[in-house]
């Protein structure tokens, strides 16, 4: 707990918390009730997919770009778990920052609801898998995680000679738009187990949140396996590469 004590540590945890907050509160307000209804008025529902994950998408390489150099910009448990199955934090910065990223999705979530005025609208179903199991549910969150996290660790990764710059949040936010343009049409939510707290203030707590809140952290450590045993370059890679020039 020591490494919260100081001026480094408080700053870290504030700003995975607005950055949290901020991606919350664009990625909830791009696909609440009014929004919706809205499309559905306008006939231009068939660019909703696309918006919606190029916002997300874009927000969350904005979030990284603001936070990377004070707390890493998780704003994602799932990235956070990342981190600490890499070994690159401890325990208790993946417990402090997925408490903090919490508490900031759900005063997000709070505000969006309070300020929004969704009397009138038509009712929400949210995170109702309709016509797709719960199994095909797990496989497109399980996938669509390793897709994320695979780029987050090789973007990252600095054996692989990459300097920090701008580049890497924009291939990270890159990772998740193209992730989420695949899921869209089957998986109603994303990749950030932080999305059920919209949710949970909707009073929607029966539509199976559990997949949603816990597969991408399943999703996350066996990505995180594969990298570290299979896609991590090693010393003979580089060996190697030097041999073909």
């Amino acid at each position: 707990y020591k490494e919260f004590t100081n001026k480094a540590g408080l700053r870290a945890l504030f700003a995975e918390f607005l950055g949290t907050f901020m991606l919350v509160l664009v990625a909830t307000g791009g696909i609440n009730p009014r929004i919706i209804n809205a499309l559905s008025e306008s006939k231009t529902a068939e660019l909703f997919n696309f918006s919606t994950s190029f916002g997300v998408g874009m927000t969350v390489g904005l979030m990284i770009y603001l936070c990377c150099d004070i707390s890493g910009g998780h704003v994602n448990p799932s990235i956070t778990l990342m981190f600490f199955l890499d070994t690159q934090i401890s325990f208790v910065r993946l417990v402090a920052y997925i408490v903090v990223q919490m508490a900031a999705a759900f005063v997000a979530a709070g505000l969006l609801w309070g300020i929004g005025n969704f009397e009138g609208l038509p009712d929400f179903s949210p995170a109702n898998f309709g016509s797709t199991g719960v199994i095909q549910v797990i496989v497109f969150e399980i996938f669509g995680s390793w897709l994320m996290i695979l780029v987050t660790l090789a973007a990252i990764d600095e054996r692989r000679g990459h300097a920090q710059s701008y580049l890497q949040p924009f291939a990270i936010g890159m990772s998740i738009c193209i992730a989420l343009l695949f899921m869209g049409p089957y998986v109603i939510t994303g990749l950030n187990p932080v999305v059920i707290a919209w949710y949970i203030v909707c009073g929607a707590t029966t539509h199976h949140l559990w997949v949603y809140g816990l597969v991408p952290f399943l999703g996350t450590a066996t990505a995180v396996a594969v990298y570290n045993g299979i896609l991590r370059p090693y010393d003979s890679d580089q060996k190697h590469s030097v041999d073909m020039h």
